[in-house]
Parts: C-alpha cells; structure tokens; sequence
C-alpha cells in the first residue's frame, strides 16, 4: 500500500511508532526530561491559538496517535521555534542512547534503532508537517523511506547521527546527511558498503560506495574499473554529472569531486591491478578538483606508494594542474588536436598523457592506438619489442581528508 500526502504519512508515522516503540522503553530514556518530553509533554507552540500562536500544540501519545488539522497561516519564525524545542529533546535522547550503548551499528538485534525512530515519530507526529521546519519535514520523508524495509533504517540512521552532532542549542543545518565516507566512518560504521552522502551541504545527496578498509578506511570511491562493463568515452556533462553505479563500473562526477575537496585538504588513493593479481597504489596527500568555472583542475601533490608518480612525469606530461578534457571539450596543452577525442576518455590531459585511467578496457596487451587504462610509471606504455601496449584489469580511485587518520 502506498500512501501520499501529509496525512498519509503521518498515519504511516503513527503505525510506525506503535511497532517500534519498545515495551518497556530504552533504559537510556525512562526520565522525563528525555522520553516523556518527546512522547506525552505540552509543549507551547503555534498549532492551537490563532495566528497569535498563544495556544499550546499537544504532543501525541505514542500509543494513541491523531492528526491534528493543518494551518496554513504560521508564520516561518514561529514553526521553527516548536522544531527546535523538540530536536534538543530528540538530540538529548539520542546522546544518552549512544553514552549507554556504545558506538553506533545497524542490526536487526539492535533495540536502540527501535527507540529511536519512535522518538523521532515522537518528534514528527507532534502535530500536522507545517508546525515544523524544512529539516524536520525532510526527516519525515525518509523515515517514510525507511518504514518500506530495513534497507533503509542504515541511511536514516547516519542521518540522525549528523543531526545529533549538532550542538543541541543550534537548529540542524540544510545538510541532511554525512558529508563523505570519512564522517561515516568517525560515526562508527566501518563496514564497506554503499551509503547515501551529502558533499555540498546545499547541494543533492547521492549514494557513494566507502572503503573502510584499506589504509585505515574512510575513503570515498570515485572513481572504479573492474570488467569493462561501462563505456568512459563520455561527454563533458557525463563526466561532471557522473555516470555509471557505487555497485558497479562509475565515475562519481566532476561537480560531486569538487565539492567533497572545496574545504580543507584531501588525500587521493589510486589502486591498480595487473593481469597478473600483482597489485600497486599512488597516494597524492595533497588532492583537490577546482569548480567548473576553472574547468574541473587538478591538483596532486606529495606523492607516496610503489606505482611511481604518474600524475607528474615530466615536463610535458604533467598532470597535475591540468584541467580537465572531454570528447566535446578540448582544455589540454596538444596544439594538433583533442585527447579526449582521440583516446576515447574524460581525463585531465596534458599533451597528452603519463596516464589516463579512464582509458578503455583492454584485456591486457592489446595492439593500435594506445586507449587502454594507463599508468606509465607501473608499465611502459609500448612493448619495444613486439609493439603492444598495456591495460590494466582493476583501477580505483578514492579520496578522504588529509587529517583522517589524526581524527578522533
């Protein structure tokens, strides 16, 4: 059964809260400035009154939700004042699950998730969506994802957690979600797997693969190549709107690698996979993509690892500080023509290239123009001796802030 609209969801809220609301309560919120005060308190607000706002707006039992008719007439200052009296209580309730609980985790043996998403039912079912702020009403449209099945309750979860982050005497910010993997990871969700971020804080949110693992973990995927199965030769706009899928072939997106290195310093992981199961990697601790207006530039600087420093070759294979070039967009330094058009990938050419892992998937030695998945510093670009060229079977590319393995 589906159902739309503002009533349908908060009937499905109220169905919610009566499933998940544990029988004896969370241990953590049996006082009643915790769980009472979500659950059974009044709390003044504008719901009832008037326009005036000197009415009180009842907070529904839990056990016995209602809706409460809709006003059309609140002014924005006065609903975000009620949103913000019952997030502190909701942030309050949260932390005091987490002190007692230990590090956050999904499961279905997991009882606190069960309390919270009564509590935040709690929250929302206080009175119809419009006593509340833009934020509150965006959490009840993914707790209304997440009622659908359990693949939803691990996204809804970092959701809560960025909002109780927050100081609970500031009102949540328009970001709705952890920035990248590395703020998932500090969360303490350490599984691979793919979860839903928000770079830009008034941008979209996405699904992104993380790597929790490699090299201390925290890394977000940008970029992963594995059995051919996704073309590369894509246009400008493909390579900055991103193409492809976190479980699969992807490239992220030009715009989603601006903004997750726009503030503070990054590092950059490169992995690659021979034929041969031999595997290598290049770390650049200094990584940035600049905004489309500078063409998507690179910067990759302080190099380490065992793949060599591809990125920065020589004088006319540079890399790094080059922006970015497409079949449609010519921005690289070839006075004779576009390398993008002529190897069949988006990648930040010079004139043209030391590497070029967006290059097309080759099984290995292959003969003619040289389009496979490159990186000249691990294997040279042409067989002097019988004239092939060389392809790699895995690359990824991943990025995370400098700083992670410092954080706390």
């Amino acid at each position: 059964m589906v159902l739309y609209g503002a009533s349908g969801r908060l009937l499905l809220l109220s169905l919610l809260v009566v499933a998940l609301t544990p029988a004896q309560g969370s241990p953590s919120c049996t006082q009643p400035s915790c769980r009472e005060a979500l659950v059974a308190a009044l709390v003044p607000g504008p719901c009832e009154g008037g326009q005036g706002g000197t009415g009180s707006c009842k907070t529904l039992q839990a056990d016995a939700p209602r809706r409460m008719e809709p006003r059309h007439d609140i002014s924005q200052s006065q609903t975000k004042t009620g949103a913000k009296e019952r997030l502190v209580q909701l942030q309050r309730c949260m932390r005091s699950l987490q002190e007692t609980q230990g590090p956050w985790s999904v499961g279905p043996q997991e009882g606190s998730l069960g309390a919270i998403l009564s509590l935040m039912a709690a929250v929302l079912t206080e009175c119809d969506l419009h006593c509340h702020s833009q934020a509150l009403g965006a959490m009840a449209r993914r707790l209304e994802s997440a009622a659908v099945g359990r693949e939803g309750e691990k996204d809804l979860l970092l959701f809560l957690q960025s909002i109780t982050q927050q100081n609970p005497t500031v009102p949540p910010l328009e970001r709705l979600h952890p920035k990248d993997c590395s703020e998932i990871f500090r969360l303490g969700i350490k599984e691979n797997g793919i979860y839903t971020i928000q770079p830009d804080r008034t941008g979209p949110a996405f699904e992104a693969k993380c790597d929790m693992e490699a090299a201390g973990g925290g890394w977000t995927v940008v970029q992963a190549r594995h059995d051919g199965s996704l073309d590369f030769n894509r246009t400008w706009h493909e390579y900055r709107e991103g193409f492809g899928g976190p479980s699969g072939e992807m490239w992220l997106g030009n715009a989603a690698l601006s903004a997750l290195t726009a503030t503070g310093q990054h590092q950059l992981r490169i992995e690659l996979e021979d034929w041969h199961h031999q595997k290598r990697h290049a770390t650049y601790s200094n990584f940035r993509v600049a905004s489309e207006a500078q063409r998507f530039r690179l910067m990759a600087k302080e190099y380490s690892g065992d793949a060599g420093n591809a990125l920065s070759y020589s004088k006319r294979y540079n890399h790094d500080g080059r922006p970015f070039s497409t079949n449609d967009r010519d921005n690289d330094r070839y006075a004779n023509g576009n390398c993008g058009l002529y190897y069949g990938a988006g990648w930040w050419f010079d004139a043209c290239l030391a590497a070029n892992l967006n290059g097309h998937y080759h099984r290995g030695r292959y003969s003619g123009v040289t389009n496979g998945i490159y990186w000249g510093t691990w294997y040279i670009l042409t067989d002097g001796r019988t004239g092939e060229r060389y392809s790699f079977k895995r690359v990824e590319m991943k990025t995370r802030p400098r700083d992670f393995p410092g954080m706390s």
